[in-house]
């Protein structure tokens, strides 16, 4: 391999049914938050290569330079409420940064490689991709481009208390 996939793990995600009792579970239990919460308007979207519109809620904190999330599909065309439909709750994805990629040249490469993408959109001007990675890896890969001049969206709601700064 001429360039790894994985360059660092920013993020892991977990998919749950009731997602304000989860952050409330994160907080009060191993002190993780406070929580950013959005109900994100997404465009781009498409679950295995079909145009597909979903919606889901999404929380976001962070320990350090390490972000969690917290998603809760809000209709049944998305790979959160396949999981949560086979599974039940618990941990879906990882985030990973990809430095040494390009975006598109990430995805042609995880398509030849057997795992195209499960589920994609654009949230905000940033375009995101899970890697159908389950399989071989044991586990499902996020990818993501991010704009120049990226900001993050504000919140819909905080919980327990805003957040002083919000990383990218």
């Amino acid at each position: 391999m001429d360039k790894p996939w994985v360059t660092g793990i920013m993020q892991v995600c977990v998919v749950v049914e009731d997602l304000d009792a989860t952050i409330r579970a994160y907080w009060e239990t191993a002190g993780i938050g406070p929580w950013a919460v959005w109900e994100p308007q997404l465009t781009n979207m498409k679950v295995r290569g079909v145009t597909t519109p979903y919606r889901m809620k999404l929380a976001l904190a962070w320990t350090g330079d390490f972000m969690w999330e917290v998603v809760q599909p809000l209709d049944s065309a998305s790979i959160y409420r396949e999981f949560l439909d086979a599974r039940g709750e618990g941990m879906h994805h990882i985030l990973v940064e990809t430095a040494h990629r390009d975006y598109d040249a990430m995805i042609a490469d995880a398509i030849a490689k057997g795992c195209p993408p499960l589920m994609e959109g654009n949230w905000n001007g940033t375009d995101f991709a899970y890697l159908d990675t389950d399989g071989p890896l044991r586990m499902v890969l996020e990818i993501f481009r991010r704009p120049p001049g990226f900001v993050r969206a504000t919140p819909d709601y905080h919980y327990p208390h805003p957040l002083t700064v919000m990383p990218l």
